[in-house]
């Protein structure tokens, strides 16, 4: 399972949380996600792996950010098969801090892994396009239907724009899937330890 957290996070808070003011609102648990996922294909599947692929804020200009990013990563990491993966956020314009190289890493690691074999299906979950080449590769490697992708499905009748790759199928999450897997923990906050 790979997942691009940052739109993961986005496509949720787009899907069924439009107007919300909680940052919270559109996080998930990546393992209960990724089981969600499993649980819901056709035929018996064994989980071998969940790469997190996400933003790390600098801890100099946005020391909560990064505060936050390190507590959720390190639950994560707590988590089997559970593993993150982070590049620093790119300051360019300091107003507006982006991803700078996660999915390419991303779109690298689904390559590098189907080259070795490491699984018989890729499940991806990003509406990101730039990943299509890979979602390509992948396909051109290990054969059709060895490439799925997730999406999130809003539940008011806008529709989604999943990747649409031929012999890639597409799951359509729905909000009743979201609550499943949602986590409402606020990171920003720091939790005494006892």
């Amino acid at each position: 399972m790979f997942i691009d957290y940052q739109n993961c996070y986005k496509g949720a808070r787009w899907a069924f949380f439009e107007h919300s003011l909680r940052h919270m609102d559109g996080q998930v648990y990546p393992r209960r996600l990724a089981i969600r996922l499993k649980d819901a294909a056709a035929g018996d599947r064994e989980l071998v792996g969940i790469r997190v692929y996400r933003g790390l804020p600098s801890s100099l200009r946005d020391p909560k950010g990064y505060g936050a990013a390190d507590r959720q990563m390190a639950l994560w990491k707590q988590q089997a098969l559970v593993e993150p993966i982070s590049r620093p956020l790119n300051y360019r314009d300091p107003a507006v801090p982006k991803e700078k190289g996660i999915d390419v890493r991303l779109a690298i690691d689904m390559v590098m892994m189907a080259i070795h074999g490491d699984f018989d299906v890729a499940v991806l979950f990003s509406d990101d396009t730039d990943l299509v080449p890979a979602i390509e590769a992948v396909l051109a490697i290990r054969g059709s239907g060895s490439c799925e992708v997730a999406t999130w499905v809003p539940s008011d009748g806008r529709s989604a724009t999943p990747l649409r790759v031929s012999g890639c199928l597409v799951h359509r999450l729905k909000r009743a899937d979201y609550d499943l897997v949602e986590d409402a923990t606020d990171y920003t906050v720091r939790r005494r330890r006892r």
